[in-house]
């Protein structure tokens, strides 16, 4: 896919709602199952999930889309592997947030090294985390459809031509 196409195709704002959509619940989901791992406890998880309250950050999904876009769009399986690049990515962010957010989280290292392989092998986010994802979407993305207006897409997708160009020159 030329750079142009991928930039039209994955900065409408239909592909925007979507790819927040993803992210987030990639993030969130991904966040909930790394607590559980860390303290083996559903109450202790809730309780840690209140206290890190980590959202993903809008501008971090812009900038990965924009990486994955600009970085892989010219690879012929691109458009199979975009929403596999966006949940690493997404996961990825998640991990780091939680391993600097959670001071209590003691030799964290080993810990990150062993989620991120699951994460970089797509072993991470299993059958259950899918369900709950799929049982989420539509309500998330309605949030993300209130959200985004036309303008506010138009506008990334200024941004985002801008800097690319930029980058070429």
């Amino acid at each position: 896919m030329k750079l142009e196409e991928a930039i039209n195709k994955y900065f409408s704002r239909d592909s925007i709602i979507d790819s927040m959509c993803k992210y987030q619940l990639y993030y969130q989901i991904g966040l909930g199952n790394v607590v559980f791992l860390s303290t083996q406890d559903l109450e202790e998880t809730q309780k840690k999930l209140e206290e890190l309250n980590l959202q993903i950050n809008s501008q971090k999904v812009f900038e990965s889309m924009q990486e994955i876009v600009l970085h892989l769009s010219h690879n012929d399986d691109f458009e199979e592997k975009f929403e596999s690049h966006l949940r690493l990515t997404a996961l990825a962010q998640m991990l780091n947030d939680f391993i600097e957010a959670d001071k209590g989280l003691i030799d964290s290292k080993p810990f990150a090294d062993m989620i991120y392989e699951q994460i970089k092998d797509d072993k991470f986010f299993n059958d259950v985390m899918k369900e709950q994802f799929d049982n989420d979407y539509d309500f998330i993305l309605a949030t993300w459809e209130a959200t985004i207006t036309d303008e506010i897409a138009s506008d990334i997708k200024d941004v985002v031509v801008e800097i690319f160009y930029k980058d070429i020159e």
